[in-house]
Parts: structure tokens; C-alpha cells; sequence
């Protein structure tokens, strides 16, 4: 329905608004009139309509019940907002907590409205073909704009995102998208998806052209995960606890390698085991600027919109340009929230993960383990850049939906719940119209696979819209 595609298509749009080339990283919210509290009235718009639709489709009980479940995601929001007080600058704290304040809301909508993973998959294809098709449409048509200098002699894509980490990144997760999907289509159509497999294929061109290191390496270990996650869901019955220890000592010992080797393993993408000058810099915000305000932060979303700031780091790791973020979202979130604001962040990170594990262990298919590859791809990806809600909300944005959609109902309200297929009988999204079809309170679509064809009377019968 158009409604509800309204309010996903804005919720993805405001979450990348300001990591994109026609906005700005850190709007002056000095202004009521200026760009930052613009973008605060779309963001309610899009907050109030997500309301509407919750209470139209009468899932308030399920929504605040799932939020009695997450009550740290609650106090993290909180915590973020009442950081004004001892903010540095509390009028930008102000402006980013509501900012986190609709995101969370809007994606606890999202969450409990569409609780299957093949809908936040078909949901993400769609974004992705934008975001391919709008950067391929900016990089040559506007190449002064899309392409930056990244070397001596070749030019880095950007796309419509402030800097190629960024692009690299975002492509890595929707690279995965539509590899996930071709799988997903292939198990249960025995044929591979064509649109899938060329978006798939044209997704890696961008993310080469990127040039990011932080975008390959972020596809190198996603495809691991999907690799492992596909081979456990073939072959993790036949295997004992053995075999589990072999596989992660052999992790542990990769690790170990690799870490040995991190100078020529780097040298190859032509970078330095100081990662470009990361580890300077993760050293000067950790010796000599948390220790100021370790316990409570600087305030959420202060610390980088001072250009004073930006230009003492700068001058202290010896960049050629000014810092613009810490290059890695914990210690971003350190310097926001500080210890005390770190531990509810890092508690509500794990919960998302458990809820997730335990969501792949009872499916065990692809789609229902891609929520966890959404956690994971959080987790590694804010490792080398700052992807938690710094200049951008769509991880944040991403994880809580997922935190939502993998947080079990209570039993009274589950009986009313869609039962997920398994197998073949799992539905691929391949339809733009399934994301508001099958959710909760939705009429249902079965996908049937050859052996329900055969065998009818194996079937569920359905009256009025749900399963008897």
C-alpha cells in the first residue's frame, strides 16, 4: 500500500539525508528556520504518520509490548537526550537526539509492522537499486561531483554519499542484499534471479570503483558470513560439538595470521598498519580527550561540529585534511554518551545479536538469518568508520528494526501472528507490493511450493485473511 511504502521511502531517505552530497554532515541548528530543524519537521511528519499507521492497523498492544521487552534501547534514547544538559553544545545535542528519537521510533513501526525478514530484504533491494541508479547517474553525469581524487592517477566514486568509505560501505550491505535474494530465489525456484544476479554483479563494479578498503574488506568478511551461514544450514545437523571447537580455533588462528601480517596484508591495498592514520587518532581521542568527560560524554553529537575541534585533531595526527569523525562508531558513541551511555548502547547492540542467533537457530534458512548478518555487518562495519548515528541514522535505523522484528511476542498476541515458512516455502520478496502484505495485521499470500501443489489437502485452509 502507498502508505506504508511513504513512510519507509522517507524513513530511508531522512536516515541518509545528511551523509549525502545535497545535504549537510552538521547542520547549524542555531537557526529555527535553517536546514537542521527542516529536517526535524519531515522527520515528525514521518513520525506521526508511522503512529497513524500503527494504531490503523491496530498494533499499538504489539508494539508497546515489544517495547517493554527492549526497555534499554528506551534508556539509551533517553540518556542521549538528557545529555543536552552537560552537552558542549546543547542546542546540537538537542537537534541530534530528535533526530535519534524519530529514527527509533519510526523503526520500532517498521519492526513490528513487518516481522518476516524477506520484507526488510525487499525493502533494502529497492534501496539499494536506487542508490545504484542515482550514484551511477551522479558519478557520470556529474563527475566533478561523484568522483574524487583518490590518488595520483585514478579518481575514487562517491556517488551521492560526502566521501567513497561511505558508498563502499552502504554498497557492501545491499552487494549482500542481492546476493542473499539470488540465493534465497535459487532454493526455492531452482533458477537464479536475473535481476538479482545483475544488480548483484553491477553493485561490485561500484564498490571496485569505490576504491575503499574499509568497503572491501567489509564484503570480504560479509560473504564469509554468508558463506558459514549457507554451509550451516546444509550441513549443521550432521555436525557435533567437534567440529564447532575445530571451526573456531581455526577462526582463531586466521585471526592470528592475519593480525601477524596486517603490514603486507595492508600493503596490498596500499595502506599502513596504522590504517591510514586511524590508530593515531583512535590513540589521541582516547588519551587525550575522553579522560575530560569519560563517565557521561561531551554530549550526544557535539563533539565533531566544533571546527576548532576538528582542526586540533588534525594537527595532532598530522592529516592533510581536517578530521571529520573518530573513524570508528564506538568510539564515537564514547565521546557522545561516554562510559556510562557506552555500556547501555553495547547491552542494547547485544540483545539485538542474541535475539537475532536465536531468530537463525529456529528458522534455519537464509532470510531468517539475515538479521544477524545485519547486526554483524553493524558491528565490523563501524570498526574502520562511523556508521552509528554520526553522519548518518541507517544502521542505528537498521538494528533497531531488526531488534523488533526478532523480539518474540507474548503468547497471547503470537496466536495471531503469521507462522514463517521454512525451506522452499520461504517467499523470496521478489514483489514490491509484499512488503505491506504480509506483515502483521496484513492479508496473507502463501507461497506454495510443488509438493503443496500435489498434495492439497496438506494445506492450511485461510479465512479471512490469516491462518486457521
Amino acid at each position: 500500500m502507498w502508505y506504508d511504502a511513504a513512510i519507509v521511502a522517507l524513513a530511508l531517505a531522512l536516515t541518509n539525508l545528511r551523509a549525502t552530497i545535497f545535504f549537510s554532515l552538521y547542520p547549524d541548528p542555531s537557526s529555527l528556520l535553517g536546514r537542521a530543524w527542516l529536517e526535524i519537521a519531515f522527520w515528525l511528519l514521518t513520525t506521526l504518520t508511522a503512529g497513524h499507521a500503527l494504531a490503523r492497523h491496530h498494533l499499538v498492544a504489539d508494539w508497546l509490548s515489544i517495547w517493554r521487552r527492549n526497555w534499554p534501547l528506551a534508556v539509551f534514547v533517553l540518556l542521549s537526550a538528557v545529555s543536552a544538559i552537560w552537552s558542549i553544545a546543547p542546542v546540537v545535542t538537542l537537534f541530534r537526539a530528535s533526530e535519534l528519537l524519530c529514527a527509533t521510533l519510526i523503526a520500532s513501526y517498521v519492526g513490528t509492522r513487518y516481522r518476516r525478514p524477506d520484507q526488510l530484504l525487499t525493502i533494502l533491494f529497492w534501496f539499494g537499486v536506487a542508490l545504484l541508479v542515482v550514484s551511477l547517474v551522479i558519478v557520470f553525469g556529474l563527475p566533478n561531483v561523484g568522483q574524487r581524487l583518490a590518488g595520483r592517477t585514478y579518481r575514487s566514486w562517491r556517488g551521492f554519499y560526502w566521501h567513497k568509505n561511505h558508498l563502499g560501505s552502504i554498497v557492501a550491505l545491499v552487494n549482500i542484499v542481492f546476493l542473499c535474494r539470488a540465493i534465497i530465489a535459487f532454493q526455492r525456484l531452482r533458477r537464479v534471479s536475473r535481476s538479482d544476479a545483475a544488480l548483484y554483479g553491477l553493485s561490485l563494479v561500484v564498490l571496485y570503483f569505490a576504491y575503499s578498503v574499509t568497503g572491501y574488506f567489509l564484503s570480504l568478511v560479509m560473504h564469509g558470513a554468508v558463506a558459514g551461514v549457507w554451509l550451516w544450514i546444509k550441513v549443521g545437523h550432521r555436525l557435533g560439538r567437534r567440529y564447532y571447537y575445530a571451526a573456531l580455533g581455526a577462526a582463531l588462528a586466521g585471526l592470528a595470521v592475519i593480525l601477524s601480517h596486517l603490514g603486507a596484508i595492508l600493503g596490498v591495498f596500499d595502506r599502513s598498519p596504522t590504517l591510514s592514520g586511524r590508530v593515531d587518532l583512535w590513540s589521541y581521542l582516547w588519551h587525550d580527550v575522553m579522560p575530560e568527560s569519560l563517565w557521561w560524554g561531551r554530549g550526544f553529537g557535539a563533539t565533531w561540529t566544533f571546527e576548532s575541534f576538528r582542526v586540533t585533531a588534525q594537527r595532532h595526527v598530522r592529516w592533510a585534511s581536517q578530521v571529520i569523525i573518530a573513524d570508528n562508531g564506538f568510539l564515537d558513541i564514547l565521546l557522545h554518551v561516554g562510559l556510562v551511555g557506552f555500556v547501555v548502547f553495547a547491552t542494547v547492540l547485544t540483545i539485538a545479536m542474541v535475539r537475532s542467533c536465536r531468530y537463525a537457530l529456529a528458522g534455519k534458512t537464509l532470510a531468517d538469518a539475515f538479521p544477524l548478518l545485519i547486526v554483524l555487518y553493524a558491528c565490523i562495519g563501524n570498526m574502520a568508520f562511523s556508521l552509528f548515528v554520526e553522519t548518518e541514522l541507517f544502521v542505528w535505523w537498521l538494528v533497531v528494526v531488526v531488534l523488533f522484528m526478532t523480539t518474540p511476542l507474548p503468547p497471547s498476541r503470537a496466536r495471531a501472528e503469521r507462522p514463517r515458512a521454512h525451506g522452499r516455502d520461504a517467499p523470496s520478496g521478489a514483489s514490491p507490493c509484499s512488503w505491506f502484505g504480509a506483515g502483521s495485521g496484513g492479508p496473507i499470500r502463501r507461497v506454495e511450493s510443488p509438493r503443496s501443489r500435489i498434495s492439497p489437502r496438506r494445506r492450511a485452509p485461510a479465512t479471512d485473511g490469516r491462518w486457521s
